[in-house]
């Protein structure tokens, strides 16, 4: 990969309660795939560019928001001759997508930046906008889609995965959960209307609750197929976790109380 590039504008360490060290992020790649920290892992990579047909062309713009250890970045790069540059707020994140991408040495560009998303500054604008799983982190939904309405170009094109929840506030074990992990969810509808609100149209929104379920149950199996290696890199702890884990939000899920969304919108010319 060409030049990684690592912005100062983000000084507090973001590690998610401890969730994003080294050993934290290596265990999540673990049970979402080879590159991955979020949901379906390249599979899912796949089911985005399904819905960007016409769009990745060589050369094409993208910025990808959250963009983790750059699984889906190095394949963008690659496959589609994408220009991608990854922003994150775990240092963690970053350090290990550079090292990931100095093993490649293929000669694809991707550039990687270190900060916050609303208060990074932007040097150019993109022609595609790309969020896995990382905007329940925002509390302010309003001005991040302001953000990334005015990164994009126009006719640009926005697609995003994301917790989301159900109607009403859920159980209180699902409150819980949402507390514990800062985690801001909306409903989709919401989601959805947040974004036509910020200028966006052609929004699609997607109740992929039920791709969720169908997922994580493969991505437990995967974990129970080999535990012994798992805990021989990590430990017994760390697998018991990853279980409980992926149970807790598989009943979530069932119960309705927790959403996966898939969002699609487009930046009128």
């Amino acid at each position: 990969m060409t030049p990684q590039q690592t912005s100062d504008s983000s000084s507090q360490i973001y590690d998610n309660n401890g969730q994003y060290t080294r050993k934290g992020i290596l265990r999540y790649e673990r049970i979402f795939g080879e590159g991955y920290i979020s949901t379906g892992g390249h599979e899912t990579t796949l089911y985005l560019c399904s819905k960007l047909e016409g769009r990745l062309l060589p050369g094409a713009r993208v910025l990808d928001v959250g963009c983790g250890i750059g699984g889906a970045m190095f394949y963008l790069a690659k496959d589609h001759g994408s220009k991608v540059t990854g922003i994150d707020l775990a240092p963690m994140m970053i350090t290990i997508a550079q090292e990931r991408a100095a093993e490649l040495k293929d000669g694809t560009g991707a550039t990687f930046l270190l900060g916050d998303i609303m208060e990074i500054p932007a040097n150019e604008t993109f022609d595609i906008v790309w969020s896995r799983d990382a905007l329940m982190h925002v509390a302010d939904k309003t001005r991040l889609f302001a953000r990334l309405f005015d990164l994009l170009e126009p006719g640009g094109k926005l697609v995003i995965t994301d917790y989301a929840k159900g109607i009403g506030a859920g159980s209180p074990e699902f409150q819980a959960y949402v507390a514990s992990t800062g985690y801001n969810l909306l409903d989709p509808a919401s989601y959805g209307k947040l974004l036509e609100a910020a200028g966006f149209v052609d929004v699609v929104v997607e109740d992929a609750t039920d791709k969720f379920l169908d997922i994580m149950k493969r991505e437990s199996d995967r974990l129970a197929a080999n535990p012994e290696a798992f805990v021989k890199e990590f430990s017994e702890q760390d697998l018991n976790y990853l279980r409980d884990r992926w149970a807790m939000k598989d009943g979530f899920c069932k119960a309705g109380d927790m959403k996966w969304g898939i969002f699609q919108a487009t930046k009128s010319r």
